[in-house]
């Protein structure tokens, strides 16, 4: 099972570091680096709970930007 937790979080690692190199905003760049830190937090205590948070942070960050992006046009 902690394999499961390292590639999960290695996976939001890297979505979340991949979104950071695109446009952004504050909001953007403030939760892409949270789901960040609860990645590498997730990959050294082997815990769901940060990966769970980390996802949810990074999913309500995205869902913010789309509608802003969306607003402006």
């Amino acid at each position: 099972m902690l394999y499961v937790y390292n590639v999960l979080a290695a996976i939001l690692i890297g979505i979340s570091i991949g979104t950071l190199l695109t446009r952004r905003n504050s909001v953007l760049l403030t939760g892409c680096l949270a789901a960040i830190v609860l990645g590498i937090i997730t990959a050294f205590v082997h815990s769901w709970i940060p990966l769970v948070i980390g996802v949810a942070i990074f999913l309500v960050v995205q869902a913010m930007q789309r509608d802003h992006a969306s607003s402006q046009t």
